[in-house]
């Protein structure tokens, strides 16, 4: 099951491998295959277990994803396994979605940009042209 992530978009300059890309470059490229994507990690403590999404990455057709997820990968396979009993359950569960490819937010970030873009154009209206 697909869940959603609790990140919110203040900050387009932080999504990885986006470059200077305008929207309509943006959208041109999903339409080819490109997708926004993150990758989770896990941290676990003797009490307690944290399961975290990555930033955002940009990734194009073509583009290999496994060294994006390596770090991520890494850190989960030191760091996850230390809580039980959902540590080793949820550092399994988080490599082999990595593995995958992440999770695919494309639909979740080309709203979110689509949005702050129709803001930006609507403060930039005068009153008098406001409706």
């Amino acid at each position: 099951m697909l869940r959603p992530y609790p990140f919110i978009m203040s900050d387009f300059a932080s999504i990885r491998g986006l470059g200077r890309l305008t929207v309509g470059e943006m959208r041109a490229a999903v339409k080819d295959g490109a997708r926004f994507i993150v990758f989770e990690y896990v941290l676990s403590f003797v009490i307690g277990v944290r399961r975290r999404p990555s930033t955002i990455y940009f990734v194009r057709p073509g583009q290999s994803f496994f060294w994006l997820a390596l770090p991520y990968n890494l850190l989960t396979l030191v760091f996850g396994w230390w809580s039980f009993p959902f540590g080793p359950a949820f550092t399994i569960g988080a490599v082999r979605d990595n593995l995958r490819g992440g999770r695919d937010v494309s639909a979740q970030v080309i709203d979110d940009i689509l949005t702050a873009a129709d803001r930006q154009v609507k403060a930039r209206r005068p009153a008098s042209r406001r409706r």
